[in-house]
């Protein structure tokens, strides 16, 4: 088992990191780069071969499925909502 002696000396080894951690945080966001908008990404994706137009079709027949699934069989959509919501919560920790 730890002294006390050691955990103040362990304790006070964190803080010291943490106040060299925020310090370097807070340069570092003086130093971060200006956001892109949405219209300079379209472009860059445009200029690298990417086809938007081809995933917003696509995004727009995933939505009309699932309207459809919804209607036919909403107990199923239930179930698979909740087990996504599931999967996502234990892949996040």
């Amino acid at each position: 088992m730890a002294t006390k002696a050691e955990l103040e000396a362990e304790l006070e080894a964190l803080r010291a990191r943490n106040a060299k951690l925020e310090e370097s945080a807070e340069a570092g966001a003086e130093e971060k780069a200006p956001t892109k908008t949405s219209d300079e990404i379209r472009r860059l994706l445009k200029e690298h071969g990417v086809d938007l137009s081809g995933a917003e079709a696509m995004g727009e027949e995933v939505v009309a499925e699932f309207g459809r699934l919804q209607k036919d069989y909403p107990i199923t959509v239930l179930l698979i909502a909740f087990s996504l919501g599931y999967v996502v919560g234990r892949a996040s920790r």
